[in-house]
């Protein structure tokens, strides 16, 4: 018994990319098509994206680094954290956390223009990098005594701007303290310094030095707040800080708060399916274009499969024309993206209050989008070459089909 070997079959790929670019020069308008629905996915998918993005980013930043931190250390009992500066320092020294900051929070009436209003008036420190709010006019808060910092809203009903002076009646009585003989509330004459929005925009916010010192105790904290780098490490922190703070209550935001875990989920699952929209936008119409390309060619394909090409050579050049037809659009859609997504930049499509939504794009997402939808180009383009390459030549040359 004699074994032959059968010869391997190689693809030609000079003619075969010839073919491809001719095939494409043939059909202007059915080139412009792909072409289009290619860059229109790229176009729309990479904006969006960085869209959600930015929205997710903004929102951690604006509840954690401008809110309530990614940690929360409250009192097991009572009301107030007697040693919060000891309890501040040694948890300063943890290379996780960037910053603990502790504030200190009371009731109060705010009262100007002969109007008034209920308010929770918090003591924070003035130097620290994280505060427990975004300031959206007017100056930081500095260490004056005489200054309060409002929340837009709070102003806008009493009818104060910066520089006005607010009369604040703080509730004293609450709290254990060396002064008895006030009524247990303290009345205040306070400068608005500035003005605060969104979470705090109900607010006020003087230095917790001032607000402590009438309370009795200037170390005394009704909460500490920790930063940190990574906010998704917040659980692990939390436990780190729970052992070296034993007997206090302390919470992640993740646990602490169901509300922002909530909606940073559906953030993350909106972006998640945008991605299944944009491979659906590119691949079905490169799909669609391309197989009908194939049934307008079948003369063709049959003289050159007469001609002597194999399966694989036909196979091999309309693949290549997907491939081409994914880098025109993934070049003119990657261009128009950067052009779009810069433009959101300067011109947010949400911006109130200090909290603006700008898409944050890099070039790993970009790169990663691009072969994405390249990918999906190719692969649309895969069962039309699979069909050509499996046309019957005889049949199409005498007009069966």
């Amino acid at each position: 018994m004699v074994l032959t070997l059968q010869p391997p079959v190689y693809v030609n790929v000079r003619i075969a990319l010839f073919l491809a670019r001719r095939s494409l020069r043939e059909s202007v308008l059915s080139t412009g098509l792909m072409v289009v629905a290619i860059a229109v996915g790229i176009g729309f998918q990479v904006p969006g994206t960085a869209n959600l993005e930015g929205y997710r980013a903004e929102l951690l930043a604006q509840s954690l680094d401008a809110g309530s931190g990614d940690v929360r250390v409250r009192p097991a009992y009572g009301r107030l954290l007697y040693d919060a500066d000891a309890i501040v320092s040694r948890l300063s020294r943890s290379p996780l956390i960037a910053e603990a900051t502790p504030l200190i929070g009371t009731a109060a009436q705010a009262r100007a223009n002969g109007r008034s209003s209920s308010v929770t008036v918090v003591g924070v420190e003035p130097h620290a990098r994280f505060h427990p709010y975004r300031l959206v006019s007017g100056a930081p808060l500095g260490d004056a005594k005489d200054t309060v910092l409002l929340g837009v809203s709070l102003a806008e009903r009493l009818g104060v701007g910066l520089g006005d002076r607010v009369e604040v009646r703080i509730l004293l009585s609450s709290y254990p303290r060396l002064v008895l003989d006030d009524d247990g509330y303290g009345t205040y004459s306070l400068v608005v310094g500035g003005l605060v929005g969104l979470a705090a925009s109900d607010g006020a916010f003087v230095t917790r030095a001032f607000l402590a010192g009438e309370l009795g105790d200037e170390h005394v904290a009704s909460a500490i707040l920790i930063h940190i780098a990574d906010h998704e490490r917040a659980p692990a922190v939390a436990t780190e800080v729970a052992l070296a703070v034993p007997g206090l209550i302390v919470r992640s935001w993740m646990d602490d708060s169901s509300y922002l875990r909530s909606s940073v989920r559906a953030v993350d699952t909106l972006a998640r399916a945008s991605w299944v929209m944009g491979i659906l936008a590119v691949g079905i119409p490169v799909l669609a274009l391309l197989y009908v390309s194939t049934l307008h060619r079948r003369r063709q394909i049959g003289l050159l499969t007469a001609m002597g090409f194999s399966r694989l050579d036909l196979f091999a050049t309309f693949l290549l024309q997907a491939l081409m037809l994914g880098m025109a659009g993934a070049v003119t859609g990657g261009i128009g993206a950067v052009a779009l997504v810069h433009y959101l930049v300067r011109h947010p499509i949400f911006d109130s209050q200090a909290f603006a939504i700008r898409p944050i794009l890099t070039a790993g997402d970009l790169s990663l989008t691009v072969l994405i939808v390249l990918a999906t180009a190719v692969a649309a383009g895969t069962y039309p070459a699979w069909r050509a390459s499996r046309l019957n030549p005889s049949r199409i040359l005498r007009g069966i089909e």
